[in-house]
């Protein structure tokens, strides 16, 4: 189910394809392991109950325009990249390829979609309409955040381990080309978050 979940194409695979492409296969993995992390956060709101305040309308609102402004940073950086050549970009060595930077950039990303809820609540109670389940236990919730976090950043890791493996066949105009499309496809994904923020304040 975690697996499912993450495949969908949204601003986390763009970013994690961005960096392979440029190179930066760490800084790829580091974006998985922040995205792994809020989603997990979010698990854990989820299963113990705290999470009716991120559910509603006005939250999911605020969340939505800070998504909005998070992507739209990260659009002018990814279409600042695609105008330089990868010898050039590995010499500068960017702040947001830094493990650290790039953790975070994935742990944003991922806590700016507090949807991520629904799916953490949807599963268990699928779970255990299947299984009899009435109640979960300590041991059963902690083995569905586990295995649902893992289920989640396998997704990536293999989109990961896929474009590592063929980047070699792209060139590096190509891989140019590609970077302002990441650009182009995160601004959409920005204005598409800011107008569903705004329509509720407005």
């Amino acid at each position: 189910m975690g697996f499912l979940a993450a495949i969908p194409i949204g601003a986390t695979q763009i970013e994690i394809a961005k960096r392979l492409l440029s190179g930066y296969i760490f800084s790829a993995v580091m974006i998985v392991a922040g995205a792994v992390t809020s989603d997990f956060t979010y698990g854990i709101i989820a299963m113990y109950g705290i999470a009716p305040f991120l559910q509603t309308p006005k939250a999911q609102a605020i969340f939505s325009i800070a998504n909005s402004l998070i992507l739209a940073i990260l659009g002018v950086v990814t279409l600042r990249q695609s105008k330089v050549k990868l010898s050039e970009k590995k010499d500068a060595k960017e702040f947001l390829v830094k493990k650290h930077a790039s953790f975070v950039t994935g742990f944003l990303l991922a806590v700016a979609n507090p949807f991520i809820i629904y799916w953490w609540l949807l599963g268990s109670r699928f779970l255990g309409s299947v299984y009899g389940i009435e109640r979960y236990s300590t041991s059963d919730t902690f083995l569905y955040l586990i295995s649902g976090a893992l289920g989640i950043g396998s997704y990536p890791l293999t989109m990961l381990l896929g474009i590592h493996k063929t980047k070699k066949f792209f060139s590096e105009k190509t891989i140019m080309k590609t970077t302002f499309i990441f650009g182009i496809a995160l601004f959409i994904l920005a204005a598409y978050f800011m107008f569903e923020g705004v329509r509720y304040f407005v």
